[in-house]
């Protein structure tokens, strides 16, 4: 039963209880005692000293000490011996100058120790203090029985035991009435699960006698209230698939809108072509050059959107290995130059700079940041890495605060500096690709300044 459980844990907790507060107030009375019984045996000692210089029979005044106060007396010359002694004839004491309180007292005013001792069959704690007399210097010891301790811890012993004797008793009777009280909170539960598994979701359940059982009781409402709920979900769901059947509509929308032009393009000239077979030879090709360069426009795009929604499918496996990434942004910055000889493009690159990463992938993030570099900027487009990130600066249009965190979702365009990039799938593709090689695409921009791509190179990378 649960109030049996209940009941073996208090008597456990009393038990230990017990037990620590037995130690912790032997120890406490032990301390207490041993500071109390060495500050009176320094004061006696500072009197003594005082004292000792007018006495004739010192053996005499030692056992007058002892009968006096019960604290035995000792005196010590420099070289250990044992000048006068309260308890046994000195002729028959040991060399005391190696005890621990006479080393001590050579360091310290006063040198204490405490053991027990054999001649005497009990504990004793011992002060030791070092002075002069007669111009020779001499050690006074002073001890006192310290067993005392034990009878106060004997007698707070026994008060404990009473005292917690009584509480283990109405500990018991409060267990039990705990116990009983829990068993009906318990019912209550049992009897409301009864109701939700009959489909009856209008319960009443409700408890105040502990945090855990309010907690219990809110979380069953709540379960109700969403199986009540279920055929408003039904509506939800519907409600999603529409929101999903926009957001294809959005998808086709957008390359519908993007598609538009190039394929306008190819037409028109195509058609001029067909119109007029015996156009100028230069014309031709000028206009088969526009027809080729449109074709691979959507051929990029297409690429493009195949590539993203293979990373947001998950069906994406990088092909990572080492390469130097500075022969890669080397080789796409030449293949825009030659796309765009009026532009100037410069790498301040070290010599060389080994990453593990996809190639591929790593080919594909430069080349969208550089072509986005250039739509968007007249002048330099610079590429540098600093600190293990890799750097693409213009000086063009820059973007807007609050644009800088929307430019890399997927088809998004903003009306402002015609923000359409490629339906909006060049940065998102970037955005793709870095997390794949956990790192991100960090963005700065000022309107009119210029804007700065970067991310960190892929972890595991080491110069060469």
């Amino acid at each position: 039963m649960l109030h049996q459980h209940i009941i073996r844990s208090f008597i456990a907790l009393f038990i230990a209880t017990l037990l620590l507060c037995g130690i912790v107030s032997y120890v406490a009375i032990q301390n207490d005692n041993m500071e109390h019984y060495q500050s009176r045996l320094e004061s006696h000692i500072q009197i003594l000293v005082r004292e000792l210089p007018e006495m004739d029979d010192l053996n005499a005044f030692a056992k007058r000490f002892k009968e006096a106060t019960q604290i035995r007396f000792t005196l010590i010359d420099a070289k250990g011996a044992v000048i006068a002694d309260s308890d046994h004839d000195k002729e028959t004491m040991d060399n005391h100058l190696h005890r621990e309180e006479i080393l001590k007292s050579e360091k310290m005013p006063f040198g204490t120790s405490s053991r027990f001792s054999d001649t005497l069959g009990s504990t004793l704690l011992y002060v030791a203090h070092r002075f002069s007399m007669h111009d020779q210097t001499y050690f006074l010891r002073l001890a006192i029985n310290i067993d005392t301790i034990m009878h106060n811890f004997y007698a707070l012993w026994t008060k404990l035991t009473l005292i917690f004797g009584s509480a283990l008793l109405a500990g018991l009777y409060g267990a039990y009435l705990f116990s009983k009280k829990i068993r009906q909170e318990i019912d209550k539960i049992v009897e409301n699960l009864q109701q939700i598994a009959d489909k009856e979701y209008r319960i009443t359940i409700s408890s105040h006698f502990s945090l855990e059982f309010f907690e219990i009781a809110n979380y069953l409402k709540k379960l109700a209230a969403k199986l009540e709920k279920r055929a408003k979900q039904k509506r939800k769901y519907t409600a999603k698939i529409k929101l999903i059947s926009q957001q294809r509509s959005d998808v086709i929308s957008a390359i519908s809108h993007e598609f538009k032009n190039p394929i306008a393009s190819i037409v028109g000239y195509a058609q001029t072509l067909l119109d007029d077979p015996n156009a100028n030879m230069q014309i031709k090709e000028r206009f088969l050059g526009k027809i080729a360069q449109n074709a691979q426009k959507i051929s990029t795009m297409i690429d493009r959107l195949t590539l993203t929604t293979k990373f947001e499918n998950g069906d994406f496996t990088a092909q990572n290995s080492t390469f130097d990434i500075v022969k890669v942004l080397n080789d796409v910055a030449q293949s825009f130059r030659e796309k765009n000889p009026s532009r100037n493009i410069v790498c301040a690159l070290p010599e060389t700079y080994s990453i593990y990463a996809d190639r591929t992938m790593m080919e594909i993030v430069v080349s969208n940041l550089i072509d986005n570099a250039l739509k968007y900027s007249d002048d330099t487009i610079s590429l540098s890495i600093e600190e293990d990130v890799l750097h693409v600066k213009d000086q063009g249009i820059g973007i807007k605060e609050e644009e800088i965190e929307k430019i890399t979702h997927k088809f998004y365009r903003s009306n402002s500096h015609s923000w359409d990039n490629s339906m909006g799938l060049g940065l998102a593709l970037v955005s793709y690709i870095l997390k794949l090689h956990n790192t991100s695409l960090e963005i700065q921009s000022s309107l009119g300044v210029g804007s700065d791509f970067s991310f960190k190179l892929p972890s595991n990378n080491s110069v060469l």
